[in-house]
């Protein structure tokens, strides 16, 4: 049957709607509405009034998913990690990718590069109807708005707003690498700059100190902090001081790091200043190991601090979401050799494990299938990524005691997640309910477990003082017995008293108080 000029114009419509599709997937970037909107705005407004662009833009997606899908079938979009990965690859490892690449893959890639050339292929003869002049400008008006709604909100990579295939996998092609080499340069400079701390006295009472950084773990789904279901089994045994109300200083690792462990209180922090280099000017052995990214598009600043180190230790060389899944109970071994390590008789020894946690998403951060609590598969793989963690805590210990030496293990999350509100994954075509996410809007955004565990205690004492991130460093420095008049608040960290100003960061490291906070409550099936 021979299709008049307007249902062939229409096929070609429905078919620039399939090929943003198309392209989104083929490129693995999330599937969200305003992605697809974009990209089929975009490709409508150039085939009606630029068709000589629109072509040579259909035959470049044909070339970049040839090209790209394959590395998209197996790491996802053009990222950080993607880049250091590629600019530090041996020959064996590029033979190594390309062997991992399944014929399915390759056979995939054929078929999605054709399809943006079948399009220009049906369209090459059509005449489309005109437009009158007003659907040009509404529709340029629409892509503009979503554009500047995109980039007032804060959901871009590298800085680049317009979400429309393929425009912006060129953009993250150009800006990934820049970045890469930015951070390379930043961290560079920042390890050169000299610490200025000031130790008034130093004075450690047990050989080994470890301080266990965990990670998106709020404090609400852990047994030890009232939630329902058994977690938390060692805490809930060996657990000897439980702050009950620590609050992060930031809404994700990087901030509350970033300001929580450095010389900072709410200002601008000192990176130079941090919790390494203070235990190295108390004249403390310190170690590193880390199960998170160590080159990073978010990895790199906290990376800087973690290089500081005596003994440093990654799983990962590039960034946290990059390549082969690690698992946090693979630092045991590395602990295990740092401890085996000759240290001085009146010495003591910082080390520092940085893990995934519960980092989303949970699921991957399993090694095995997680327990059925409730309907929702991503609650119960958060669930059991705390029990995970707990019992990673379980092992620390035990490598702990069999060392023979007096230790002391303080063990705190960066930061806790909220439940899919406005977060811009909830606009995800492929999203489940009850998502947890980074978020700054809620009290238990910031709510974390603070414990500490030592080799000779006995017994458990809840602090209900109520203490912000932004403090942490001086509650670390009173754990490792020094004091610098640079951290006032080390001496009541673990007083009974409330902080003063109870003020966290949000996304845009702004202080807010925690009095401002909304709150997010757990499921009714988990209360």
């Amino acid at each position: 049957m021979k299709l008049t000029p307007r249902k062939h114009y229409l096929l070609t419509v429905v078919l620039l709607l399939i090929y943003s599709i198309v392209m989104i997937y083929a490129l693995a970037y999330p599937p969200n509405p305003n992605r697809i909107i974009e990209t089929w705005l975009l490709t409508l407004l150039l085939q009606r009034f630029c068709p000589r662009l629109w072509q040579g833009l259909m035959w470049l997606s044909a070339i970049i998913i040839l090209l790209y899908h394959p590395t998209a079938a197996l790491y996802g979009r053009p990222s950080f990690g993607i880049v250091a990965s590629l600019l530090s690859t041996t020959a064996s490892e590029a033979s190594e990718y390309i062997s991992a690449i399944s014929w399915h893959t390759y056979f995939a890639t054929l078929l999605l590069a054709s399809i943006p050339l079948f399009v220009v292929r049906l369209s090459r003869s059509l005449a489309a109807p005109r437009w009158r002049g007003y659907w040009g400008f509404l529709l340029v008006l629409i892509l503009v708005l979503m554009t500047a709604q995109t980039a007032r909100k804060g959901y871009t990579t590298g800085g680049f707003a317009l979400r429309a295939q393929p425009i912006e996998f060129l953009a993250d092609a150009y800006l990934q690498p820049r970045a890469y080499f930015a951070e390379l340069a930043k961290m560079k400079a920042d390890l050169a700059k000299p610490d200025n701390w000031q130790i008034s006295s130093s004075h450690q009472i047990y050989r080994n100190y470890v301080l266990i950084i965990g990670e998106s773990a709020r404090a609400d789904y852990m047994h030890l902090y009232g939630f329902k279901y058994t977690n938390t089994p060692f805490l809930d045994k060996h657990a000897n001081i439980v702050m009950d109300n620590m609050l992060s200083a930031g809404p994700n690792t990087p901030i509350s790091l970033l300001h929580g462990l450095t010389l900072s209180h709410g200002k601008p922090f000192s990176i130079q200043n941090n919790v390494i280099t203070l235990a190295k000017k108390a004249g403390m052995d310190t170690a590193w190991l880390s199960n998170q990214g160590a080159l990073g598009q978010y990895d790199t600043s906290i990376s800087t601090i973690a290089h500081q180190a005596n003994h440093v230790t990654f799983l990962k060389t590039t960034g946290y979401d990059f390549g082969e899944r690690s698992f946090d109970y693979q630092l045991v071994a590395p602990l295990q050799k740092v401890l085996a390590q000759s240290l001085a008789t009146s010495q003591s020894r910082l080390i520092v494990l940085h893990i995934m946690g519960s980092h989303p998403n949970p699921c991957d951060r399993l090694p095995q299938p997680p327990h059925l609590y409730v309907e929702n598969n991503n609650s119960n793989c958060y669930i059991d990524s705390i029990r995970q963690t707990d019992s990673l805590l379980g092992q620390i210990y035990a490598t702990l005691q069999s060392s023979g030496q007096p230790f002391s293990m303080l063990y705190f999350s960066d930061h806790g997640l909220s439940h899919d509100k406005n977060t811009y994954e909830k606009n995800s075509i492929m999203r489940s309910t009850s998502i947890l996410r980074h978020n700054d809007h809620f009290y238990q955004n910031y709510h974390v477990p603070l414990v500490v565990i030592n080799s000779d205690q006995s017994g458990q004492s809840r602090n209900k003082a109520q203490r912000s991130g932004l403090e942490l460093l001086d509650g670390i420095a009173q754990w490792l017995g020094i004091r610098t008049p640079q951290l006032p608040y080390s001496q009541q960290f673990f007083s009974t008293v409330d902080s003063t100003q109870l003020q966290v960061l949000d996304f845009n490291q702004r202080l807010q108080s925690v009095n401002q906070l909304q709150s997010d409550p757990l499921p009714a099936n988990l209360r």
